[in-house]
């Protein structure tokens, strides 16, 4: 109840600038809402089933936005717009051409939502009031998250509130509706820093500043609950960059307004350490983590290494999307025999899959919001405040809320993969809009043209046309794949079936109804019948192989598949792909020499062992 009552009194803040704003944009802004919220509720879009009702929805903001090309708005900075479409112009192509198209997936569908909600909150949403209450609304249901975790943080017992989504074990770490708890921390920490900066620097009345002040602790305390040393990090880093900034608005102020900010930042301050030191006292693992936070004997450096050999290969434009688990088998050490799915370093994958034009073009990006940002930010501070006098300004705490959460992710980036999260990035583009247009006119461009303001229409019908095309396929592919790992192998052949009717070109799938025909052929009885089930679980793990030949979990699955039937030469060559493929893993191994064995069992004389 107070999540919802805070929610709605953020929503009924007005500001007395603000103009009336047209029902098409409210429209698209609500739908904006329920994209960044839902994505979030369905662990983060990790899986494409769950980020296709949030790229539905983002599509649909983008169609919208192209009744307001004619409208009057504040002008963005070009620069830094060019900047944008030209770096992720390239990661989309990239993407296209990568050797394994099945999981550059996530990458191409997640940039063009995220291009979609850059150019609509850039070049439409710019009104500092909506904007306010936007974000407070995030903050209202960050609540959520929190208390999610504080559920996983007691009871220790992998919670989830959807019963069908499951997360790893992360025993008392909270991780919210994400099913990681770095991810989770990645958003928190940019939420938090927005609060900071609205509690100290906005025009909201005090009892509204004193719902986000609650808010802004509570998701403090969420990081703390995640036990992401990463995390613990980047809020460190948000807040000295939140303090630098105020620091240099302060010089230009009176003492009065000095020790009134200074004296709410210190009881905020207080109030966060209270809530730390209780939370921590109360979990070993915890303290643990707080107290380790740099950690030498870290498994991430045996991650970073492997992205640096998978770069060394094409060092230019790098491997290609999603590809970053297929060179991490092929170069990992022997310690390191997790699957290694991403390289727990956005810079470093996004020099291994992308090279180093991505790397140069994402740094071109970077430089040139962070200068946007910051002429906005003295133009916003100083300048504005010498000339009026008055200090509080919607804008300006949106603004530097902004550089700080750009300051959190730029360390927590260091150590895991928040950019990766489709969730995560789509906050993101929010926030790196704010960068690009602080919602202000400036002295120089009065209002921006409409040509920009087309780019997200456009994309949309991409995006709209992309949901259409994999919406039912992704879903039967998830059905079938909660069916068999539910143990219910007649469903998941069921659904993987429907599946293949709407997409032939996801391995995945084709490897699930495999294992759900594997798990038919373990209930059989009669030899016979036995062998047909392993017989048609074979065909579906060569389809898979063949749609995605670098991936030596096809192989794995077609060499044991080949050794159940007694087909020992052809099991012979598809674990020589695999070991090739993944010459480190110790269970690739085993199964290797479990293979040989019973190979040479076969091969003997009956009773000859004996």
């Amino acid at each position: 109840n107070g999540i919802i009552v805070f929610a709605i009194k953020v929503t009924m803040i007005a500001d007395e600038n603000a103009t009336r704003t047209p029902f098409t944009e409210i429209i698209a802004i609500a739908m904006l809402g329920v994209a960044l919220l839902s994505i979030q509720l369905l662990i983060g879009g990790t899986r494409l089933i769950f980020a296709i009702p949030a790229y539905g929805a983002i599509a649909l903001v983008g169609l919208l936005a192209a009744f307001s090309s004619r409208q009057r708005k504040p002008a963005p900075h070009q620069i830094a717009l060019a900047s944008s479409l030209l770096f992720f112009a390239y990661i989309e192509a990239r993407a296209l051409t990568s050797s394994t198209p099945h999981l550059a997936q996530s990458d191409i569908h997640a940039v063009l939502a995220g291009l979609i909600v850059y150019f609509f909150t850039s070049c439409v949403f710019t009104s500092p009031a909506a904007r306010m209450r936007f974000v407070g609304a995030l903050l209202a249901a960050s609540l959520a998250h929190v208390l999610v975790a504080a559920i996983q943080f007691r009871n220790g017992d992998n919670f989830m509130p959807i019963h069908a989504l499951q997360r790893f074990d992360y025993g008392s770490r909270g991780s919210g509706f994400y099913i990681c708890p770095n991810h989770l921390a990645g958003l928190l920490e940019v939420l938090g820093v927005f609060g900071v900066s609205i509690v100290f620097w906005s025009r909201w009345p005090i009892w509204a500043k004193l719902l986000v002040a609650y808010a802004t602790v509570a998701c403090y305390a969420g990081v703390i609950l995640t036990g992401s040393r990463g995390g613990y990090l980047s809020v460190a880093a948000s807040l000295i960059v939140f303090a630098l900034l105020s620091s240099m608005i302060l010089k230009s102020a009176r003492s009065a307004v000095l020790w009134k900010i200074g004296g709410a930042a210190a009881l905020l301050g207080a109030a966060f350490l209270v809530v730390s030191v209780v939370l921590v006292g109360h979990s070993k693992d915890l303290a643990d983590r707080a107290t380790n936070v740099v950690d030498t004997q870290n498994m991430r450096l045996d991650l970073w290494q492997a992205a640096l050999e998978q770069w060394r290969l094409h060092p230019i434009v790098g491997t290609g999307a999603g590809t970053y688990v297929i060179f991490g088998r092929m170069f990992r050490t022997e310690r390191m025999q997790l699957d290694p799915i991403f390289a727990h370093n956005d810079y470093l994958q996004l020099l291994a899959e992308y090279g180093g034009i991505g790397v140069a073009l994402f740094l071109v990006f970077l430089a040139v919001h962070m200068r946007s940002g910051f002429l906005d930010f003295r133009r916003l501070g100083a300048r504005r405040i010498a000339v009026s006098g008055q200090i509080p300004s919607n804008a300006l705490a949106l603004n530097i809320g902004a550089l700080c959460a750009v300051a959190a992710y730029g360390v927590h980036s260091v150590f895991d993969f928040n950019l990766h999260i489709p969730a995560n990035l789509l906050l993101m583009a929010f926030v790196f809009a704010l960068l690009t247009n602080a919602g202000v006119r400036r002295e120089a461009a009065r209002t921006s043209g409409t040509g920009w303001r087309m780019v997200a229409p456009l994309l949309a019908i991409v995006l709209a046309a992309e949901c259409l095309r994999l919406g039912p396929g992704a879903y039967f592919a998830e059905r079938a794949r909660v069916a068999l790992r539910d143990y219910r192998p007649l469903e998941a052949v069921a659904y993987g079936l429907r599946g293949l009717e709407a997409e032939r070109r996801d391995p995945e799938l084709f490897f699930t109804l495999g294992r759900a025909r594997i798990q038919l052929a373990d209930t059989m009885t009669d030899p016979r019948a036995r062998d047909s089930f392993l017989r048609a679980a074979l065909d579906e793990f060569l389809a898979a192989r063949t749609l995605a030949p670098l991936d030596k979990t096809f192989a794995i699955e077609s060499a044991l598949t080949f050794d159940a039937l007694h087909r020992f030469d052809e099991a012979e060559w598809m674990f020589y792909e695999a070991r090739t493929l993944d010459p480190k893993s110790i269970a690739t191994s085993g199964y290797y020499r479990s293979h040989l064995e019973q190979w040479a069992a076969k091969s003997l004389p009956d009773g000859a062992l004996e």
